[in-house]
């Protein structure tokens, strides 16, 4: 990932670039990767904007969480972050669970937040996938990371994109491989918990919710739900896309993403 400076924010590993001057954009990344997952994002935004990606507590280089896992201490998290970069609010893109941080420090935090876009992400979920994530959990407690992976790759990545990509498969088997079980099992059983659905109507912020067409972990279905609750909101598909839209395809989301800021 390009980048001209890191730093730690309350011991949290956070990377900046770009010209610094009006708000920034802060990226969230997903469940045990980190933040060089947005390095297409960084090469195509360097140059006009503020850009700022930290690795969540327990995954890259920070540290874990001294409590539990919850949405609220994850979204006070990047709270800090944004507040230590003395800029007022800043635009923020969350992925995955990074989206569901997002809504999450859009409803305790307003104030710095100017902008979201939720990518393939949620607002609740049904029970049987609940159940599924928790189950999840206990795997990863009990057999560890390498049991994990060849789902989580299926579940990622469309057969396509799996057949046509193997570097990517391979880099994001490695990011399963070395994260800390503990934390990929609390992480998860914090996103069991998941409940926003009746909350997030009083987001106030503009909102552009992106869903891949082929995602069966954030299917369409629930990005129209939150485009339909949060005042304003729109959504936007694209098409033989799964789980990771920055990464599967980089150019029509950031088309997306550009045109999105330039309207704020």
């Amino acid at each position: 990932m390009a980048q001209d400076e890191g730093s730690k924010t309350q011991h949290i590993n956070v990377v900046r670039t770009g010209p610094r001057g009006g708000s920034p954009i802060l990226f969230i990344h997903a469940v045990s990767l980190d933040l060089t997952w947005w390095d297409h994002q960084f090469s195509a935004f360097a140059t006009d904007h503020d850009l700022v990606a930290f690795d969540l507590p327990g995954h890259g280089v920070s540290p874990s969480l001294d409590g539990p896992y919850t949405f609220d201490a994850l979204a006070t998290v990047a709270a800090e972050v944004i507040a230590a970069l003395d800029t007022g609010p800043a635009h923020v893109v969350g992925i995955s669970v990074g989206g569901m941080v997002a809504q999450t420090l859009a409803l305790a935090r307003p104030d710095v937040v100017r902008s979201l876009t939720l990518v393939a992400t949620l607002c609740t979920l049904p029970d049987p996938v609940r159940e599924a994530m928790r189950e999840r959990a206990r795997v990863a407690r009990a057999d560890g990371m390498a049991a994990l992976v060849s789902p989580t790759l299926e579940r990622w990545f469309p057969p396509v994109f799996r057949a046509g990509r193997p570097d990517m498969l391979d880099r994001a088997a490695k990011s399963v491989l070395r994260h800390d079980p503990v934390v990929y099992a609390e992480m998860w059983e914090m996103i069991a918990g998941l409940d926003l659905e009746a909350r997030i109507s009083t987001i106030a912020c503009p909102t552009l919710v992106v869903a891949g067409a082929e995602d069966v972990n954030a299917p369409v279905a629930a990005g129209q739900r939150m485009a339909d609750l949060i005042p304003g909101a729109s959504l936007h598909i694209l098409s033989g896309v799964g789980h990771f839209p920055p990464l599967e395809a980089p150019h029509a989301f950031n088309e997306r993403l550009r045109a999105y800021f330039d309207s704020q």
